[in-house]
């Protein structure tokens, strides 16, 4: 049991210091999901400051632009495109600043200090996720945890060694979640 908190708290710090990595390139290379939240303003023009919600087709509708489809887009990406869209037609030199106000969300289910949901931020893993839910619990079964991903209305489970990977022997197993992933950590039966 000592042995299993020992490679618990490593795997913390270790999944720690890489979201925090991930953190700091998060807006360069964060690529927009649907039902973010954004806040999209452009300098000295009050009336197109907006908060705006990315629709589930992956658009949102903008001011003097219309419908725009921005997702898997990165935030500066989307920047460019509205600054090329206005400046076609409305506006001479848009300065366009756009921020993700609310990621989109993915699930930790199980043994977990606190499960529920997490934010979805660039280059999120499962270990990554596990560790912002507090870890694993005593009764967790690391090599049990499973990822439950829709995609195109099916179903599939994807499974994780999450013990293996805190050992290093599984570290290319830690698989990048996507919107709406839930992460199932499931009790040990022995």
């Amino acid at each position: 049991m000592g042995k299993n908190l020992h490679i618990l708290v490593f795997g913390i710090i270790f999944s720690s210091a890489l979201y925090s990595s991930a953190q700091t390139i998060e807006d360069r290379e964060h690529r927009i999901n649907t039902n973010e939240i954004l806040d999209i303003s452009v300098y000295q023009e009050a009336d197109l400051s907006k908060t705006i919600m990315v629709s589930s087709d992956g658009t949102i509708n903008y001011p003097l632009i219309g419908t725009i489809c921005i997702e898997g887009l990165t935030t500066k990406e989307v920047e460019e495109k509205i600054a090329m869209l206005l400046e076609k037609d409305y506006i001479v030199n848009p300065q366009v600043t756009v921020l993700v106000k609310e990621y989109a969300k993915i699930y930790v289910m199980g043994q977990v200090h606190r499960p529920g949901t997490c934010e979805l931020k660039a280059g999120l893993t499962v270990v990554g996720a596990i560790a912002m839910t507090g870890g694993l619990t005593d009764v967790a079964s690391p090599n049990g945890v499973k990822v439950i991903r829709i995609s195109n209305d099916k179903k599939k489970i994807i499974p994780v060694p999450v013990g293996d990977i805190l050992k290093g022997s599984a570290k290319d197993e830690d698989i990048v979640l996507e919107p709406n992933d839930t992460i199932v950590v499931p009790e040990s039966f022995f």
